[in-house]
């Protein structure tokens, strides 16, 4: 981590470089309190403020080495270990103007400071033990967030609930090398009852916890994530104009000729609080000689395996063609996807029987015929459990899943050599490496480029 020297002072502007009304720039390390008391010179009585109390903001003039005002502006003093990065912090609040920001940054960096990496507060709160490095990605998750309940997930992560899930599952993992390394190193002493069954059943409810975090954690991220809706149907059947009555707006263009969309866009919308990602997709054909046509088949083919609900239109005043039929076929061989079967011009003379059709659902987009019939079917989209759920536990990202998958593997290689007798030894030793796998979740990761790849990540100032 050579670009993340946890000795330098750093300093970096914490809000996005425009012109706004007021700025912040944040400077933390050894050093941060001797530069602010180089720079920073009282407004009331134009005196240098040498001592700084903790907490306390200052009302002051910072002043260049030609002693000329850069800004007149508040600051915020917290002092180690009593801070984000248990280091001294300054927190300066400057006028929003860019050239007074990079003044004052400047001016901080000619005192020794240098410019912070991305993410390096934050690693520096995880390298000094503040945080551990799964509640440091879920600032990060925190900060990308984009709807309310991505947002809380986030917070209640970063607040350590998945920290103390994992902290669980360490203690187990402790209980259970306790229990095999005691009859290891004292095979006669019966006042820790061993065997083979015994340790079985912890094995097995040990697994059980991990398997039961890892399903709660999808239930959560698809509620945080919102959920993916593709809207699928031939050319001029009303996608775009099903869409823009979801959405409550004019996004797709509506027209009568066919094959208007050659694209996919999308919008978003929410029911009870959670994100509907709404994508209007080009006319799905059964076969095209158009090159640009073929490309957006594909890519509707494409949008439809990433969706977690397809809505397939179909104009319900005519017959079933080809394309209808393909549709339908290729519908018939996408598995574990809910799929509604939306059946448009309700208000016109009706050929289709809507019985003929799983989950129908008629509408008609000229009246908004059926529109609280679709948001009815998508609010029951999550149970009353899964919601409850989300409030209770928390989610694993790539990183925290992989470990926890490579856990499940070596509890079953330790089940199975428990049941074929092996040597106490040999399954200690899976079991160590069980814990240190645990550990590597929400502890200290040795692997530079592990740490690396995960703050590089962030934004700068943060």
């Amino acid at each position: 981590m050579s670009n993340y020297n946890i000795n330098d002072t750093i300093v970096t502007i914490s809000t996005p470089m425009a012109k706004s009304a007021l700025g912040v720039v944040r400077m933390s390390g050894v050093d941060a309190l001797n530069i602010a008391s180089k720079i920073c010179f009282s407004v009331a009585t134009d005196k240098a403020i040498i001592n700084f109390e903790h907490r306390k903001s200052y009302f002051v003039n910072i002043k260049d080495k030609n002693s000329s005002i850069v800004d007149e502006l508040v600051i915020l003093v917290t002092k180690a270990p009593s801070t984000f990065t248990t280091e001294d912090i300054i927190e300066f609040y400057p006028h929003g103007s860019l050239i007074v920001i990079e003044r004052l940054i400047s001016l901080i960096l000619s005192y020794g400071a240098r410019l912070a990496n991305r993410g390096e507060f934050t690693y520096r709160a995880y390298a000094n033990g503040k945080i551990s490095i799964s509640e440091a990605e879920a600032i990060h998750d925190l900060i990308e967030s984009d709807n309310r309940l991505m947002a809380e997930a986030s917070i209640y992560k970063m607040k350590g609930r998945l920290s103390r899930e994992i902290d669980n599952l360490k203690n187990t993992v402790k209980d259970i090398l306790i229990l095999v390394e005691g009859d290891i190193d004292f095979p006669d002493d019966d006042t820790v009852p061993f065997s083979y069954s015994i340790l079985i059943n912890h094995l097995e409810s040990l697994k059980s916890d991990i398997i039961k975090l890892l399903d709660n954690s999808k239930t959560v991220q698809k509620i945080m994530s919102g959920v993916k809706i593709a809207i699928l149907g031939k050319t001029n059947v009303g996608k775009s104009s099903l869409f823009n009555m979801l959405v409550s707006k004019d996004r797709a263009i509506v027209s009568s000729i066919a094959g208007t969309t050659r694209d996919f866009i999308h919008e978003v919308f929410y029911i009870n609080s959670i994100a509907f990602y709404l994508i209007d997709t080009a006319g799905f054909h059964f076969e095209s000689t158009n090159e640009i046509e073929i490309e957006g088949i594909r890519r509707t083919k494409e949008c439809a395996a990433e969706a977690d609900i397809i809505f397939a239109l179909f104009d319900r005043t005519r017959e079933l063609d080809y394309d209808d039929k393909h549709l339908i076929e290729f519908l018939s061989n996408i598995k574990n996807k809910q799929i509604a079967y939306i059946l448009n011009k309700q208000d016109e003379k009706q050929i289709i029987d809507s019985s003929s059709f799983e989950n129908a659902i008629e509408v008609s987009t000229k009246t908004e015929y059926g529109k609280e019939s679709i948001l009815s079917f998508l609010e029951n989209i999550f149970s009353k459990s899964d919601f409850d759920t989300f409030n209770k536990e928390s989610y694993v990202n790539a990183r925290e899943k992989g470990y926890l998958e490579e856990s499940l593997h070596i509890i079953d290689e330790c089940i199975r050599q428990s049941k074929d007798c092996y040597m106490l030894d040999s399954i200690a030793e899976e079991i160590r490496i069980l814990n240190n796998m645990l550990f590597s979740m929400n502890g200290k990761i040795e692997a530079n480029e592990v740490i690396d790849e995960i703050f590089a990540n962030f934004c700068i100032g943060k």
